[in-house]
């Protein structure tokens, strides 16, 4: 639960950033939201490696 806090609080910020910061604060702002992206991407990735169908040698 604390995880989804966090991203909250980090989207919310992001918006911020991207609608009234300066350009270094909107630079920041995307940042924030790309590793965000790879994060979850990394997450995704190691639930279909534990999980994935494992194939049969026959």
């Amino acid at each position: 639960m604390n995880d989804l806090i966090q991203d909250i609080e980090r989207l919310e910020s992001a918006v911020i950033n991207l609608t009234e910061g300066a350009s270094d604060e909107k630079r920041m702002a995307i940042y924030s939201l790309e590793s965000m992206i790879a994060e979850k991407k990394a997450v995704v990735e190691k639930f279909e490696t534990d999980y994935a169908p494992k194939e049969l040698d026959i």
